[in-house]
C-alpha cells in the first residue's frame, strides 16, 4: 500500500517536501494527528511519506461508496461509526479495541481530529477522539509508552494536477505524563488533551483569516524567499509557508500595524508592474547570461524532440479518460475531494485502459506483445506529462529573456518596489 500511494503521489504532485520527517519515532506506538483539507489525497500523502506505516480511521459512510471501498479495505482503515451520520456511540466499540491493538502491538493509528475534510484556510474545532484513543491506549491499554506527533499538510494549490504539497512533522509528545490527570477526571483529561492537540497541530498546519490573506501572504512570501539572480524555478514550499504564516500571525496580533499596511501597499504596487510587464517575479529575478539561455533552451530543444514520438503515444492513450475525469471532478463543492476524484477516478480510468489496449494488442499481436503495450502505456502518459511541464519551462525562460531584454530600461523602478517588498516585509516580521 506504501508502494501505490507512492505511486499516486508521485503523479499526481510536482514535489512533494517533507519537513522533520525523522521527528516520527522508528519504532514504539504513536497516535499521529493531522489536518484535513483535502479528502483522501490527505491519508495517500501520509502513507507516501511516513517512514512507517499508520491504520487511519476513516468515517463508517466512506466505506458505502463503491469505488472508495477496495481502496479502504486494502489500506487497512477502520471504520468509525459518527453520531452526526446516525450512529449509536456504542458502534465504535470494535473501533477503539483496533486501535489499542494496533498500539500495543506497536503500531501506528492516525487520526485527523477536525472530524471531516474541509476547505477553510485554518484549523477547524477537533473532536475528542484522538485524545480518548492515546489516552485510553498509553494509560489503560498496552501501550505505556506512547507518544503522540502532530502532522501538517500544506499544498499550494491542493486540487490541481501536478501542484506542490509540505509534509510537516511536529515532535513527539509522551501520553504517560497526563496519567495523574487522567486517573483524577479521564474527562477534564480527554478536554485539556484535545486543546493541546488543537495547539501543537496549529503549529504545523496553515492558518489564515481567510483564502484572500493567505494568498496574498504566500505571493508576498515567494518574493521574500526567493533569491535575485537565481534561476526561473518556484522556491521551496517549506520556506515560503514558514514566512506566509509568520506574517498572518502578526496581521492577527496586530491587525492595524503600519508597517503591516506599508507592505500590503507596496506589494500591490509591484504586483501592477508585473502585470503591466508581463512578468512573473522568477522572471523578473532570474539570472539572465546569454550563452547559459542558449546552451540550456538549446539542450531542452533536444530532450523534447527526443520525447515526442512517446508522449504523443501518451497523449493518445490518456486524454479522454483525463477529460472525462476532469469534468467529473468539477461536481464536488469541496475542494478536496475534487482532488480524491481526479486522483482515483484517474487511476482506476487509466487502468481500464491499459487493461482494454493490452487486450486488443495481445489479440492482434500476441500475448507478450498485448502485456508489453499494458505496462508501457503508463510510462509514455507519464512522458508526455513531464514534457508538458519541460515546454512550459523552457517557455518561461526564453518569454522572460525576451521581456527582460526589450524592456532594461524599465525594470530599474520595478527592482526598486520588489526590493521595498522584501524590507517591509521583513520590517513587518522583525518588530516586536
Amino acid at each position: 500500500m506504501t508502494g501505490f500511494a507512492r505511486l499516486l503521489i508521485h503523479v499526481f504532485f510536482q514535489e512533494v517536501e517533507v519537513e522533520c520527517g525523522e521527528n516520527l519515532p522508528a519504532s514504539g506506538p504513536v497516535v499521529v494527528v493531522a489536518n484535513h483539507t483535502n479528502g483522501l489525497v490527505d491519508g495517500l500523502l501520509l502513507m507516501a511519506t511516513l517512514r512507517r506505516y499508520p491504520r487511519f480511521l476513516g468515517k463508517s459512510t466512506l466505506f458505502k461508496i463503491a469505488p472508495l471501498w477496495p481502496f479502504l479495505k486494502f489500506a487497512g482503515v477502520v471504520p468509525v461509526y459518527r453520531a452526526i451520520d446516525g450512529a449509536s456511540g456504542d458502534q465504535n466499540a470494535s473501533a477503539f479495541a483496533t486501535c489499542d491493538r494496533i498500539l500495543a502491538q506497536g503500531g501506528i493509528v492516525a487520526v485527523f481530529p477536525e472530524g471531516i475534510s474541509h476547505d477553510e484556510a485554518s484549523l477547524q474545532p477537533l473532536k475528542t477522539g484522538a485524545a480518548r484513543i492515546a489516552l485510553e491506549g498509553g494509560i489503560e491499554g498496552g501501550a505505556p509508552d506512547l507518544v503522540t506527533v502532530a502532522v501538517g499538510l500544506t499544498y499550494d494549490a491542493k486540487a490541481r494536477f501536478r501542484s506542490r504539497a509540505l509534509v510537516r512533522v511536529d515532535q513527539p509528545a509522551p501520553v504517560a505524563r497526563r496519567r495523574e490527570c487522567y486517573e483524577r477526571d479521564s474527562h477534564e483529561a480527554v478536554r485539556r488533551f484535545t486543546l493541546d492537540l488543537a495547539d501543537r497541530l496549529s503549529a504545523v498546519s496553515p492558518s489564515y483569516a481567510s483564502w484572500a490573506q493567505a494568498t496574498q501572504l504566500s505571493q508576498v512570501a515567494e518574493i521574500v524567499v526567493r533569491q535575485p539572480q537565481g534561476i526561473v524555478s518556484p522556491v521551496p514550499l517549506a520556506d515560503q509557508v514558514g514566512v506566509a504564516e509568520a506574517l498572518a500571525q502578526v496581521a492577527q496580533a496586530r491587525p492595524g500595524d503600519e508597517n503591516l499596511a506599508e507592505l500590503v501597499a507596496t506589494f500591490a504596487a509591484y504586483r501592477r508592474d508585473l502585470d503591466l510587464l508581463g512578468l512573473s517575479d522568477s522572471q523578473l529575478a532570474a539570472a539572465y547570461r546569454r550563452g547559459h539561455v542558449r546552451a540550456s533552451s538549446a539542450w531542452s530543444v533536444v530532450k523534447i524532440l527526443a520525447a515526442v514520438p512517446v508522449a504523443l503515444v501518451g497523449v493518445a492513450v490518456h486524454i479522454i479518460p483525463f477529460q472525462i475525469m476532469k469534468q467529473v471532478a468539477k461536481a464536488p463543492r469541496n475542494e478536496g475531494m475534487k482532488a480524491t476524484v481526479k486522483l482515483l477516478g484517474c487511476f482506476a480510468s487509466f487502468t481500464l485502459v491499459y487493461a482494454i489496449l493490452g487486450f486488443f494488442v495481445g489479440r492482434a499481436l500476441g500475448a507478450w506483445l498485448g502485456l508489453l503495450a499494458a505496462l508501457a502505456a503508463p510510462l509514455c502518459g507519464y512522458v508526455s506529462v513531464r514534457l508538458g511541464e519541460r515546454v512550459q519551462r523552457v517557455g518561461g525562460l526564453l518569454e522572460g529573456y525576451r521581456i527582460v531584454s526589450a524592456r532594461r530600461t524599465d525594470l530599474d523602478s520595478v527592482l526598486v518596489h520588489r526590493a521595498q517588498v522584501v524590507d517591509a516585509a521583513r520590517s513587518v516580521l522583525a518588530a516586536p
